[in-house]
């Protein structure tokens, strides 16, 4: 063995199997061929190119994630990255269009609906812009990402930038980017989400907006009560929603599980950090409560789902989904 072929086989040892069984040899007798094709005594001190390992480094994460050749767990786990991301992507799309709504109503965009008066404290800049622009991209991507459609993951890669610059450049207190760490874990999972079909019927997504639309409720006359006011918090709907989708899928019986209370799990466990940064803040005693509530049940939740997804994901065997 060539010292070249030997570095080519190291490299391809990042293949999950089967594929690696089954590609390894095949693959390395390619890379060998173009090689030395030209100069036979590259074998004895050539190296695989930048271009080679960063396609196997490609190749291996979307083995992982269930692309055609991967095991019957990698399917799985893959099906877990996409209800992360499209559930999350739909909640931050719900909250994106209440931002939308409440900026066109602001500005008297709405019709039959007078625009609050304001007088000159109604303020509009660059900052502003960027926002609405991302919130319209962040509905775009929630569609997309229902559809299993290819530009999901650069449409999430240039969300994930929207949000986090604006808001790492604005920083007042560390404690703030716990909320963007959040809102990151459902994008990255749309950034490395597989194409797929689009989902059929996925009637499990209408709570979602629905739940959003009760912080409209807040836009009403007259000051709600104190201990409702959480319940306002986006974050702490999100959590709440994790809380009650975790519960059914633990109480369902007759299905197979896996994804589904993976997926769960992840959500929840993303929704404590915001839900920790709420806590220091001199907020009333009944929102507060709500708040430490909700992080306490979404944690709870996301080690019960996530240890029986877990098991689940385990006793799947290493063969080939295809077969």
């Amino acid at each position: 063995m060539s010292p070249l072929e030997e570095r080519y086989r190291r490299l391809l040892a990042w293949l999950p199997e089967p594929a690696r069984s089954r590609w390894a040899d095949d693959m390395t007798e390619t890379y060998l061929q173009v090689e030395t094709a030209d100069d036979p005594e590259y074998a004895e001190f050539g190296s695989p190119s930048l271009t080679d390992r960063l396609d196997v480094a490609r190749l291996a994460l979307s083995l992982r994630l269930g692309a055609p050749g991967a095991s019957v767990r990698a399917v799985a786990t893959g099906q877990t990255v996409r209800l992360v991301a499209v559930a999350g992507t739909v909640a931050l799309a719900s909250q994106a269009l209440l931002g939308l709504f409440s900026t066109a109503w602001l500005h008297g965009r709405l019709p039959f609906i007078d625009a609050p008066d304001l007088g000159d404290r109604l303020l509009w800049g660059p900052a502003n812009a960027v926002h609405t622009v991302v919130s319209a991209l962040t509905v775009v991507l929630a569609v997309c990402a229902v559809r299993g459609l290819a530009a999901t993951r650069p449409l999430a890669v240039v969300v994930l930038i929207g949000q986090l610059v604006p808001a790492v450049v604005s920083v007042i207190r560390p404690l703030e980017l716990l909320f963007q760490l959040t809102i990151a874990v459902p994008l990255v999972a749309a950034a490395l989400m597989p194409p797929g079909r689009p989902m059929h019927r996925p009637l499990w997504l209408v709570p979602i907006p629905l739940v959003a639309s009760v912080s409209l409720a807040a836009l009403g006359p007259g000051e709600p009560p104190e201990w409702t006011w959480g319940l306002f918090d986006p974050v702490v709907q999100w959590a709440l929603l994790t809380v009650v989708a975790g519960a059914v899928l633990l109480l369902r019986r007759g299905r197979a599980r896996g994804p589904a209370e993976l997926a769960v799990a992840v959500l929840a466990l993303a929704t404590v950090p915001a839900l920790a940064s709420r806590w220091p803040y001199d907020t009333p005693p009944g929102y507060a409560t709500v708040v430490v509530l909700a992080t306490l049940a979404a944690a709870a939740t996301a080690v019960a789902t996530g240890a029986v997804g877990l098991r689940a994901l385990r006793a799947l065997p290493v063969v080939p989904a295809d077969h």
